[in-house]
């Protein structure tokens, strides 16, 4: 919870729901959102267990450089993403915990900003889940050009701690699955094959296969 606005909706949320576990989702006021409210989503529960935006701010339109109503919340994340970001949503919902996402807004090709998510519980009604999406900087192509969110780390917390525990609690990495032709492959193990003239090498995972022997 290092952003401003992921703050400034705990806040809210805290004082909306008093003694309770999550506040009921007809106390959640517009006028009481103020300024976080282009950067406000709220989240149906769908009959398949799946969670679409009933409501998407402006900021977190921007992202997809187009209206989220009715889409999928997964729908803005990277798809290798999507199924791990199911069980996390549901540990906000069923779980009545606040949910921490760090993430990575990239452009296609290009470079990304750092995003982060707040997901809060709600009670009563299809309406289950008030978050917060908001972005560390504003680089010229945020908002014209439409970024997808990678998951990098995911911070599951109880909300009872205090702000000053919540902050300083360390994000869970996710680890991401690298391409077998990526060059940071560290290779650890070298197998020449023939006469030990050497051939073009291939990497696969751990390991470094050089071709080599009799023509």
């Amino acid at each position: 919870m290092r952003h401003k606005d992921t703050v400034a909706l705990y806040d809210y949320w805290n004082e909306m729901r008093g003694d309770a576990p999550a506040p009921l989702r007809s106390r959640i006021a517009p006028a009481g959102l103020g300024q976080l409210l282009p950067s406000v989503m709220l989240l149906d529960k769908t009959d398949a267990d799946d969670f679409i935006f009933r409501i998407a701010g402006s900021r977190l339109c921007s992202l997809r450089c187009g209206e989220l109503k009715t889409k999928p919340f997964a729908s803005i994340f990277m798809p290798e993403d999507r199924q791990g970001l199911t069980r996390i949503i549901n540990s906000v919902d069923r779980g009545n915990s606040v949910v921490i996402l760090d993430t990575l807004a990239k452009r296609p090709g290009g470079s990304g900003v750092s995003f982060e998510i707040g997901l809060f519980p709600l009670d009563g009604g299809p309406t289950r889940i008030i978050g917060v999406g908001s972005a560390f900087s504003s680089p010229e192509w945020l908002g014209m050009i439409p970024a997808m969110l990678e998951l990098r780390g995911v911070r599951h917390m109880n909300p009872d701690a205090g702000l000053a525990f919540l902050q300083n609690r360390p994000s869970i990495p996710i680890l991401r699955r690298r391409n077998d032709t990526d060059d940071r492959i560290q290779n650890r193990l070298h197998v020449i094959d023939g006469n030990g003239k050497l051939g073009p090498a291939r990497a696969i995972r751990a390991f470094r296969i050089v071709d080599g022997g009799k023509k």
